[in-house]
């Protein structure tokens, strides 16, 4: 492992990064409304491409990450990466929504919530297009399995070049793998921290333990996802793969998103799920991963011997 480039990877990262989150936070919090909204959410996509630019710096170039895009031999792993999250996303949150049946909700209060906090009527918008709630649902779904993985995986490129690109593979000259995965993950996790503290990413404010129990669910759910992108791009030394993954991942997340009730108990239940980085809906990802991981560590060792 070059400490050197690592430690100025992680520098550079990280000043970026948080210096960004921060003023992002803070200026949402302060401005409440769609405002707000817009310049946070705006910031968590340019914050993507933080790793990109460290990597593209320390690495002096673009060389070496897996660009030239593979089909021949990979297309179980396309499907795995397109599909898999949405599966995985859905049985996590039937896990949920079984232990919580109040909380899957078809009225449309989670998009009514959101756009009064965007100052906009969503339904309304919805209802002057002609579409319904149902189709709207259908609509969502559609484009979590089709395009939206892809249009995600443009944005999921920059931290996939940056983490499973750069860091992981030096972290793993010197580390075994699941001391890798486990270290890549905590980097990963800590690098939204600022954000999870600040203006409640992912889980809201409104949880028991807020914000060290958001910060250590979290920081399980970047293992464990660090885990299966670097599997995936191991396998094929191709960025293109973990970027798609990563895209699915996020495109899962928002179709569960939307069926969540919006109600008194919400805000304290987001740790638990029904989003795929919930403590709740995270389990089958979690035993996924266990499975998983245990057969590649296994047929490594089994090549080693």
């Amino acid at each position: 492992m070059d400490k050197k480039k690592v430690t100025t990877f992680l520098l550079i990262t990280f000043i970026l990064a948080w210096t960004l989150e921060i003023a992002a936070s803070l200026y949402a919090v302060q401005n409440p409304g769609a405002a707000g909204t817009n310049v946070f959410r705006t910031s968590l996509m340019v914050l993507m491409y933080t790793p990109f630019v460290a990597a593209l710096i320390v690495n002096k170039g673009l060389k070496g990450f897996g660009w030239k895009p593979k089909f021949k031999g990979f297309a179980w792993v396309l499907l795995v990466c397109y599909i898999g999250p949405q599966i995985m996303a859905l049985v996590g949150a039937a896990l949920f929504y079984g232990i919580f049946p109040d909380m899957l909700d078809f009225t449309g209060s989670y998009l009514r919530v959101q756009g009064e906090q965007m100052g906009v009527d969503l339904i309304a918008q919805l209802e002057s297009q002609g579409m319904s709630l149902q189709t709207y649902y259908v609509v969502t779904l559609l484009a979590a399995l089709f395009y939206a993985p892809l249009i995600n995986m443009l944005l999921a490129l920059g931290e996939e070049v940056g983490w499973r690109g750069f860091l992981y593979p030096e972290l793993n000259k010197k580390f075994g793998r699941v001391t890798t995965w486990v270290i890549g993950g905590i980097i990963w996790a800590a690098f939204h921290y600022p954000v999870i503290i600040l203006a409640g990413y992912e889980y809201g404010t409104d949880y028991p333990g807020f914000p060290v129990v958001g910060i250590l669910i979290f920081t399980l759910w970047c293992i464990l996802l660090g885990m299966f992108e670097e599997m995936v791009y191991s396998k094929t030394k191709c960025i293109w793969y973990p970027a798609l993954l990563h895209g699915a991942i996020n495109a899962g997340a928002f179709v569960i998103q939307v069926m969540n009730a919006e109600n008194p108990k919400a805000g304290q239940l987001m740790i638990l799920g029904p989003g795929t980085n919930g403590l709740i809906s995270m389990l089958p990802t979690l035993v996924l991963a266990i499975i998983v991981g245990g057969i590649v560590i296994s047929k490594q060792k089994g090549k080693q011997v």
